[in-house]
Order: C-alpha cells, then structure tokens, then sequence
C-alpha cells in the first residue's frame, strides 16, 4: 500500500503575533515547520492551504509519496501545482517526481481583497529595484499598488542570528519609511528545518510566506534574478516557473527580468538613501555591513564600476582589481553575471582601470568556462569507458539484433545503412581536403 504524506495547518496566537504550524506526518518522519507572523494579532485563520504545499512540495516530490491536504485549495493553486511539479519534474527527473494532491475540498474563490500589492524585501539590489519602481509609481498606470514590504527572518539570517537580523532590520528601514511602505516581518523554521534543496526551492518557500498574507493582498513580487536575455534554469525562481506559485486569492508576480542587475542599479542610483541601505552580502560576519571581499560583494562592486560608480556608499571600501581574481564562480547563474557586466564594460571608455578590469574579468569567466569543459571531458571519459566494457557483450548480439530490425523494418535499415556507407566513403575521398 502506498504511503500518503499528510499535511495540515493549525493557528494560535504567541506573545509576539500569530504561529502557523505547518505539520507533516511522512508515515515515517513527522515535521513541524512554522510562520510567525510578527506584530501581527487579528488574522483570520487561513481560508485555502495554497500557500502551505508550495512551502513543502520539494520535500513531497523527493520523497515521491501522494501528498493529503487536510483542509481547502484553491481552484488555481491545483492546476499551478500539477504544473510547477511537470516543469521541476521535467528539469531534474532524477531528484523530483509528480505527486499526487489530494486536498479535503477545492474551492473556487473570486478574489475579495482591495487591490493592494506586498512585496518580498531582503535589502538586495533585486528587491530594492522592485521597492523602488513600484512605489514610486515608474511604471505609471502598469505599476503595481505597492504599499507594504515582507522580511522573511530565517532565509538570509539563521534564526540563531536575532542580533543580526536586528541590526539587517535598522540598516534597510531607512529606505522603506522614505518609500512610505509599511514593513512587515515573518519568522520560519521552514528552509533551516525542510531540507530542500535552497536553489531550486527558494521562490516556493518565499511564496508560502508570502501567502500568509493571502488574506490583504492580491498581489506579491518576487524580485527577479536573471533578466530574460541570460535566463538559467533550473533555478528556484524566474519568469518559467514563479507566476505558478498564485493561488485564487493572491497572484505571484515575477518583477524585473527584463532588467540585468547592472541595469536595476541604474535606477536605484538615483536614490541616495537606497544607495546607502542596499544589503547584498550574506558571507561577511558583521550583518551591518557587506564585507566587500565575498563574491556576491565583489560582483556587486563590478555592477557599479560598470556605471561609472568606482566607490558606492554601501560598500566601506572602492572595489580593488586584484579581488577581481580571487571570484570563485560557483554557478552558471553567476556566469552570466559576470558575462553581462563584462557587456556593459565594453560599453565603457577604455581607460586604463576599465581595461584591466576588463581583463580580469576575462580570466575567471574563461577558468570557470575550463572547468566546465574539463567536467565534461572527464564524463565523455566515463562514457566511453563504459562503452568499451559492453562492447564484447554487444558484439555478441550484433547479429541477433540486426536480424530483429530487419524483420521489423527491412527499408528502414536498408536506409540506414546506405547512409553509413556513403558516410565512409565520403570521409575516405575527402581525407587529403581538411577544410573541405
């Protein structure tokens, strides 16, 4: 009999606002995941548990079980979960399979909330943009009606870290009070406690907390990562895949893929406050500051030397060219990073500092792009050594199999193998002409 995994949701009140408990029972292993929702004291319980499986539905999929739903889900939010779940399925079939939902009720729900927009926040360049532009209304009437700002306390900073995360809270407030946005802040054991892979699953996670919120708002943005011309999947958020973590009552939007991280600095440099409150570094031990040596910091700095910005005011100290060099570029995603800034460098007056920046530049991206091949040489390897190991065995069949084809399809194979031959034939005339 096939193990179900069942999940369920119950709400109770705590001195500093409403938990959420999110509760899975495996068959096996049973979890606890919560959502504090801070300062926050009169929310309904939940009316649909949208929000709730896309928090989870990583570690369902890995652990390939039917997955029961003890309460409502929104009409949309089965049609977007059996989607989402093909896309992932489809990317990385070795590590996620389509399960089955099976939810208690679904209900179809026309949305009932003012047309009011929240927007996910960590005080990163991506996040900032997106504070920023709707806002401040630089979309004109495509803009969306912006008015609130989610810190979710235990993605970026560990929940161990409450010093730390208080002090993230003071660096970036100054921005969302200029903005005139209300700041909102959840607390979740959900990435430290799942053990879901953090790349692919980090825009569902961020989507189950915004979907605590699913009561107020009919909007959520979800900062992009990768603009549209330099897209790399899989990865846990982008344009493919956010917009179906929407259920009935709150529609997930994807912001700003048509903008590179160079171009969204672009437009926050015409903000002072933003320049001084971006947070973008997640490595550096001191949470007021961004280190200016990690990787992120270090691309960072490039994106502003690309504007001409050699010292911003977020960072202590002006990007160094010998840091260039030490970038360890872990992922295809900050590849093309890098490869886009180099674009916008090209842009640039060739001054001396632009040149060697230009050059270092060079280097890394061509190392990571040798590893690359060498990862690939060392598999094609592989590959052949395995064929080698099989080929005795499969000589052995050879004529076996030729006969079964034959009968199954005698012109196919006549075909087939009259093309080999003239293949041999036009490779032996040609062998004196290389190039031709």
């Amino acid at each position: 009999m096939t193990q179900i995994i069942d999940l369920s949701v119950h709400q109770e009140h705590i001195p500093v606002g409403i938990r959420r408990n999110l509760c899975l029972n495996t068959g096996k292993e049973q979890y606890t995941f919560y959502f504090d929702l801070v300062d926050c004291f009169d929310i309904p319980e939940p009316q649909v548990l949208d929000g709730f499986v896309y928090g989870i539905i990583f570690l369902a999929m890995q652990i390939r079980q039917p997955l029961r739903v003890h309460g409502a889900l929104s009409r949309s939010a089965i049609f977007n979960l059996t989607e989402y779940q093909s896309v992932w399925a489809c990317w990385l079939p070795e590590r996620y399979k389509i399960v089955e939902i099976i939810p208690d009720a679904i209900i179809e729900l026309s949305n009932p909330n003012p047309d009011r927009a929240i927007a996910a926040f960590s005080g990163g360049i991506d996040s900032t943009f997106t504070a920023i532009r709707h806002s401040k209304r630089l979309l004109g009437p495509a803009s969306y009606p912006l008015d609130t700002v989610l810190l979710v306390h235990g993605f970026d900073v560990p929940l161990s870290k409450e010093d730390s995360f208080i002090k993230l809270c003071q660096r970036i407030r100054p921005l969302i009070d200029e903005l005139g946005l209300e700041f909102k802040v959840i607390r979740t054991n959900l990435k430290e406690a799942s053990g879901q892979n953090w790349e692919d699953s980090h825009g569902a996670q961020l989507a189950a907390s915004l979907h605590n919120f699913s009561h107020a708002f009919r909007y959520a943005l979800i900062g992009s990562t990768d603009p549209y011309n330099y897209m790399c999947y899989p990865w846990g958020s982008s344009p493919i895949t956010d917009h179906l973590l929407s259920g009935d009552q709150m529609r997930i939007v994807h912001d700003g893929a048509a903008y590179s991280r160079t171009d969204k600095l672009a437009v926050i440099a015409f903000f002072p406050t933003a320049l001084k409150t971006l947070k973008v570094c997640w490595e550096g031990p001191d949470p007021e500051h961004n280190c200016g040596r990690c990787e992120k910091c270090l691309r960072t700095l490039l994106n502003f030397f690309a504007l001409d910005i050699d010292h911003p005011p977020c960072f202590d100290n002006a990007l160094k060219l010998e840091n260039i060099y030490t970038i360890q570029i872990r992922n295809q995603t900050q590849f093309y990073e890098l490869e886009s800034i180099y674009q916008h460098l090209e842009r640039r007056e060739p001054t001396e500092k632009v040149l060697k920046t230009k050059f270092a530049l060079d280097a890394i991206l061509k190392s990571y792009k040798a590893k690359q091949l060498a990862d690939e040489f060392g598999q094609l390897n592989r590959l052949t050594q395995d064929i080698k190991d099989i080929a005795p065995a499969f000589r052995s069949k050879r004529n076996t199999l030729f006969k079964i084809l034959a009968q199954i399809d005698t012109p196919w194979l006549f075909h087939e193998g009259f093309k080999e031959y003239i293949k041999l034939k036009l490779k032996h005339y040609l062998k004196p002409y290389p190039n031709a």
